[in-house]
């Protein structure tokens, strides 16, 4: 039985028992507590009607609401300052100084989360406008018609991530630990580009390579792995591509083999990462890796062969369905960035 209720029950007996004219004393010795507390159990019991606790003021609050709505400013501000800027800004306008551990633990009583910033293209306001124009121009699209599209992205894949954001659970002694260490290398120890598509049916094929992308390298793409994706799934008679807006996707060269192929084009808003559902499979290509200590090239190579082979169908679908959701969100925020 927890204390508090151990508590109430034993008050609850020495009332009981006092009422049928039991001493202090005695009761103190049926029930096992001091006498004192038996009176104090009867006097509550007597001025309170109850045998719970009395309410307790507790340690008094560093922050009152006034306060509160100032530390929400200030975290709501352009700046987003740190929990220590915020505690030299507050105690400014306090009597009692707060530490920006103090501050911490407010911020997360308002449900404010201390998280690294996502990392999004710039828009400005003409961006902004065609995104929402194009929402607008395919809103009506049904899920049968978004199936018809090959979607496709290229993106560049290091053996070793520059940046560090794996956290682990350790202890202090094995912080020198190799298995504990983020091991940095020149030049990221290699890299590859990758290059896939993905239907509502499934991934397409894939290209990895070392050389930089170009209108030659992706005109080769376009004959080597996008044709065999439409042949793969049977969607040679009514298909339509999609890339972004890339220089090299762009260029004559690649619009002549467009025309070349017959390939009908997804017209597409520049920077538009977050309407694109295959930049979501690339979260997933990241944490499948994550999992793999990988020292080389080929390493790369082959676990990334095998993460986007374990891509499952329904993935992929769920991806592509996601279209018509995505469109109605950006159109409710007029162009500016969705969650996805």
């Amino acid at each position: 039985m927890p204390q508090a209720r151990r508590r109430d029950y034993q008050r609850a007996q020495c009332v009981a028992l006092s009422k049928v004219n039991i001493s202090c004393r005695e009761i103190s010795t049926i029930i096992g507590i001091s006498k004192s507390s038996v009176q104090r159990a009867l006097k509550q019991c007597e001025e309170t009607g109850e045998f719970q606790d009395r309410p307790r003021a507790g340690r008094p609050k560093k922050l009152n609401e006034r306060n509160i709505r100032m530390l929400k400013r200030l975290v709501q501000k352009g700046e987003r300052y740190s929990a220590g800027e915020i505690a030299i800004k507050l105690n400014d306008t306090l009597n009692s100084p707060v530490t920006s551990r103090i501050i911490i633990n407010y911020l997360h009583q308002c449900g404010y989360e201390y998280k690294t910033k996502i990392t999004k293209p710039f828009l400005n306001k003409n961006v902004k406008k065609n995104r929402l124009n194009w929402c607008l121009d395919y809103s009506n699209w049904t899920i049968n018609q978004w199936k018809n599209i090959i979607f496709s992205d290229e993106t560049c894949v290091y053996v070793i991530k520059h940046k560090n954001k794996t956290k682990i659970w350790r202890t202090k002694d094995e912080r020198w630990k190799e298995s504990c260490m983020h091991v940095a290398a020149a030049g990221g120890g290699g890299r590859v580009n990758f290059y896939g598509t993905i239907t509502s049916e499934g991934t397409g094929c894939f290209r990895i390579y070392n050389e930089n992308t170009n209108s030659d390298v992706y005109c080769d793409i376009l004959d080597n792995y996008l044709i065999p994706t439409v042949q793969l799934y049977q969607m040679e008679n009514n298909y339509f591509y999609h890339h972004d807006n890339s220089k090299y996707h762009l260029s004559k060269q690649t619009q002549m083999k467009f025309h070349e192929l017959g390939v009908k084009v997804l017209k597409w808003p520049s920077k538009s990462p977050d309407l694109n559902p295959i930049e979501s499979l690339w979260t997933v290509i990241d944490n499948k890796l994550k999992s793999k200590s990988l020292s080389s090239v080929k390493e790369l190579i082959e676990a990334l062969s095998k993460a986007w082979l374990s891509i499952i169908p329904q993935l992929c679908q769920k991806l592509v369905f996601s279209m018509p959701h995505r469109i109605q969100k950006c159109i409710a925020v007029n162009g500016k960035y969705i969650d996805y």
